[in-house]
């Protein structure tokens, strides 16, 4: 069974279709937080049916909005940048059920991010509090002297998810990080395949 499943996962994958267990659907309560990081334009769709599915009330973006243009790197290609990210901000402020927070990357443009967000919230590396939940939220991976109960990151595949002293730690490089705010649950849902790849991080332990 578990084998069928993961054909149907990989088949839906493929064609930028997410799988969402029913048990996710059938025990998530809300307030959901949906957090993602470091997304190559390719996989904007598939984001975007998963949002349509949750409907989650919040959306944090830890950086590297367009990841497959590089930007810090090929600042030539700016141009392809604005085209990238104004197709990922169109899709998410569209959704008007959502309020949606960015954190900017090493391969962001300040100026372009806030010449085309409309409605989304740009955040400084520290601290948020979204219902009565503590949030730390950077693009790298950061230990903060104040207490929270999640530390949302992206950039690098290191450190993986943690659970330690009272705080969540979740890379959103390596999933697409679904939180249950009436409980603190976390749901863990894969990237499409291919999305390593798009991201120029094929061989793990490297950030860009």
């Amino acid at each position: 069974m578990k084998i069928v499943k993961d054909v149907y996962k990989g088949l839906l994958s493929l064609f930028n279709y997410p799988y969402i267990s029913e048990d996710l659907l059938k025990n998530i309560k809300g307030p959901i937080l949906l957090h993602i990081s470091d997304t190559p334009v390719d996989i904007y769709r598939y984001i975007f049916r998963i949002i349509d599915i949750l409907k989650p009330q919040y959306i944090i973006h830890t950086g590297d909005m367009a990841d497959n243009i590089k930007l810090e790197i090929y600042k030539n290609r700016i141009d392809f940048y604005y085209r990238g990210v104004s197709k990922l901000i169109e899709g998410l402020e569209k959704k008007e059920f959502s309020k949606i927070y960015y954190v900017l990357g090493n391969h962001d443009d300040y100026e372009t991010v806030s010449q085309l967000t409309k409605r989304g919230i740009i955040l400084e590396e520290g601290p948020l509090i979204i219902d009565d939940c503590k949030f730390a939220v950077g693009h790298y991976y950061k230990e903060f002297s104040y207490k929270v109960d999640f530390n949302l990151y992206g950039h690098s595949f290191e450190p993986e998810h943690y659970n330690k002293n009272g705080t969540i730690g979740l890379n959103g490089l390596l999933n697409i990080n679904i939180i249950d705010l009436s409980n603190k649950s976390v749901f863990y849902l894969d990237y499409p395949i291919g999305t390593n790849r798009l991201r120029l991080m094929e061989l793990r332990g490297i950030g860009l």
